[in-house]
């Protein structure tokens, strides 16, 4: 059914007490102390009903149902419709509003404090469920934002499997005298490869002379020590002379 023509009921509080009001005061507030029992009007049943957006405090005969007040609420300014008084949480000052469109102002009180808070709490739901509903309608009749366009101006070039060549090696300077790119041959004498240092090496010491010459640097191997010097056995003398010397 059509929620803004049905009429549904937000909580029953069963008994509260109705009041007539004396001059409102100025600074202070309402004050339920203030109101005596001689200006006790009514007792009855709270029914707080919605209809559509409009919610509605009704006070009613609790035997038979019949209406005694209704105070409508003010959807944006809750307080001018239901307004706490300042020296209990359980009295209210209700404004109430007859067919003619004529307003009044009511004291309201409950025995229970349960029921005080109920009554309090399903008005601020009903004010939060309508903020709600304004704020969600506001958005969905807004216009949509303008369409932007993310697409990439320009033109991008992108190379993809292809690898970068490698940059070409200078060429080997030249060695002095005219050679190429080959290293020059090394020394002779077995020097193994080995660059000459800094320092200048000593003069080999000469080999001893021996009957077999330089043969010996030929193989490798060092020279043997020379015997040592032994003075010639002289000749015995005989009639031959020097013959002894020419055969060694």
């Amino acid at each position: 059914m059509d929620e803004e023509h049905t009429e549904r009921t937000l909580t029953v509080l069963r008994e509260c007490h109705v009041y007539t009001l004396p001059p409102r005061p100025a600074a202070s507030g309402w004050k339920c102390q203030d109101w005596p029992k001689t200006s006790h009007v009514f007792t009855g049943r709270v029914r707080v009903v919605a209809k559509g957006d409009q919610c509605t405090v009704k006070l009613e005969d609790s035997e038979s149902g019949s209406l005694f007040a209704q105070c409508p609420l003010d959807n944006d300014k809750p307080e001018v419709s239901v307004e706490p008084v300042s020296d209990s949480s359980r009295y209210f000052v209700i404004r109430v509003v007859d067919n003619s469109g004529r307003h009044a102002f009511l004291g309201m009180g409950f025995m229970e404090r349960n029921d005080a808070f109920d009554f309090n709490v399903n008005l601020q739901d009903h004010v939060k469920h309508i903020k709600n509903e304004k704020e969600s309608a506001a958005i969905a009749a807004a216009p949509p934002p303008p369409s932007q366009d993310f697409s990439l101006t320009g033109s991008i070039s992108i190379n993809i499997g292809q690898k970068e060549r490698a940059a070409p090696r200078a060429p080997a300077p030249a060695a002095p005298g005219g050679a190429t790119g080959f290293l020059a041959p090394p020394p002779p004498g077995g020097g193994g490869g080995k660059r000459p240092t800094g320092r200048p090496t000593q003069a080999a010491a000469p080999a001893p002379a021996s009957g077999f010459g330089d043969d010996w640097a030929a193989f490798g191997a060092p020279a043997p020590a020379p015997a040592p010097a032994t003075a010639p056995a002289p000749a015995p003398a005989s009639g031959f002379g020097d013959d002894w010397v020419a055969f060694g």
